[in-house]
């Protein structure tokens, strides 16, 4: 943590990743395979862990 960073800063970074994930450099390699081979299919997934973890 730096004190440059404000808690707009790390608000702005989580959007950006979320608008613009970088499939290159992934934490699970399993949801980045998906998202490069099979577009329909991880937002199919997306929409639905969305749904169940988000929205109750």
């Amino acid at each position: 943590w730096s004190p440059a960073l404000t808690l707009s800063k790390v608000l702005l970074s989580i959007c950006s990743l979320l608008t613009d994930p970088n499939p290159d450099d992934p934490l699970v390699p399993e949801v980045a395979h998906m998202y490069k081979t099979q577009s329909s299919r991880y937002e199919e997934t997306a929409r639905a862990w969305t749904q169940k973890y988000a929205m109750g």
